[in-house]
């Protein structure tokens, strides 16, 4: 069974992974750099101090909590599992390494399993999803998700059993935490976090425009 399930992550890597041209390639790799996202982080930090409601206490308290969650999903994923697993990425397993597309021959780490970029992604977004109830602001979040989570993909860096492991366990971390914890807080709202969407989208658009001049003008 486990010979068959690494055979079919293998086939959709080789499936998923391919050379998209110098645009696409810069696309990812940029989406992928969790430094763009120090940005829509703070905001996410300042609306989630907003919307729960309470003295300054309960605020600070909140952060901490959701902050918390962050630091338990990488270091479970990173520090943990994946020295625990051992298991290759596929940019280092020799069955399929030099099948593989690379952009700026970045290849991570030695380890893959499981991916922090899906586990810390999701954990954010699940925090998120539980607190804004607004639709639109839902499929936004899941979308953002789902593009870092390919964005590993596409890099080489991770097979779709990584991402997957790695966003339940992101899932899981945060779901739990907030059904736990969320009863000593006032929060959730149908509002739609405006200054949350509006920094994606900017942040969306430079990457967008960044991609362009380099492609065709850099």
């Amino acid at each position: 069974m486990m010979t068959e399930l690494v055979s079919l992550d293998r086939h959709l890597m080789l499936l998923l992974n391919f050379d998209g041209g110098k645009w696409i390639d810069t696309f990812w790799y940029t989406f992928s750099d969790g430094r763009i996202w120090f940005p829509l982080f703070a905001v996410c930090l300042f609306m989630l101090w907003k919307t729960c409601q309470g003295t300054v206490r309960h605020k600070i308290l909140f952060i901490i909590i959701f902050s918390l969650i962050l630091v338990a999903a990488d270091q479970l994923s990173s520090g943990v599992i994946k020295p625990l697993v051992g298991r290759l990425r596929p940019s280092h397993d020799p069955a399929i390494d030099n099948m593989l597309h690379y952009v700026n021959d970045y290849h991570g780490g030695l380890h893959g399993f499981v991916s922090g970029h899906a586990t810390n992604t999701v954990a954010i977004t699940t925090w998120l999803w539980l607190i804004f109830k607004d639709k639109r602001t839902r499929i936004c979040m899941v979308i953002f998700a789902l593009f870092t989570c390919y964005s590993r993909i596409y890099l080489g860096v991770h097979y779709p059993g990584d991402i997957i492991c790695g966003a339940i366990l992101g899932f899981m971390l945060a779901y739990f935490t907030f059904k736990f914890t969320g009863k000593y807080f006032t929060v959730g709202t149908q509002k739609r976090p405006d200054l949350i969407l509006i920094v994606l989208f900017m942040t969306l658009l430079l990457i967008t425009i960044y991609s362009t001049l380099k492609t065709f003008i850099l």
